[in-house]
């Protein structure tokens, strides 16, 4: 049975809108997730750079934000532990090894959500993420007073912050 020029014109016109469908659907997703977070332009400049977002449902976008935040913690970790070397200040190198903890416990916490999401606890998940969210803001408590926290720790921690804020919302909208 051969498929008429016609068939085979509405099959493409309409693969073509469920494609474009999907498409924005993602992208409303994002915008409306983004819009609800401490600091929706770190949000979505986070998620629109990762290609699996643009179809992604919320659960994805749930996998996609504990990936971003994990790797970001990591990093942020690395740069406190360069930081903590290279001091030479005793109130420095005191304050560098408390956040280094806060930040190993940060990583910790992030490491351990996609079980929460796989088993769909998400309360577990706002919990834990919350948890995670505690690191940097602790590190940043510990600068209260002179000497300052380097400005690239303190940018660190804020990306950190609004990256793991995506989660939060996220676990909140499950």
């Amino acid at each position: 049975m051969a498929l008429s020029y016609n068939s085979v014109l509405f099959l493409i016109v309409s693969l073509l809108s469920i494609s474009s469908m999907s498409t924005s659907v993602g992208a409303d997703l994002v915008n409306d997730v983004c819009s609800k977070t401490k600091k929706p332009a770190i949000c979505l400049s986070a998620l629109r750079a990762d290609p699996r977002s643009k179809c992604a449902n919320l659960e994805s976008l749930a996998t996609i934000s504990i990936d971003i935040s994990l790797k970001n913690a990591q990093s942020t970790r690395d740069l406190v532990n360069t930081l903590l070397k290279q001091a030479t200040d005793p109130k420095l190198k005191t304050r560098y090894d408390s956040c280094l903890e806060n930040y190993d416990d940060a990583v910790d916490e992030l490491g351990g959500l996609p079980v929460f999401l796989k088993s769909k606890d998400y309360g577990g998940l706002n919990i834990h993420a919350s948890a995670a969210s505690d690191g940097p803001s602790t590190c940043d408590d510990n600068f209260s007073e002179q000497p300052a926290e380097a400005p690239q720790l303190k940018d660190a921690s804020d990306k950190l912050q609004g990256l793991i804020s995506i989660i939060l919302v996220i676990s909140n909208l499950l």
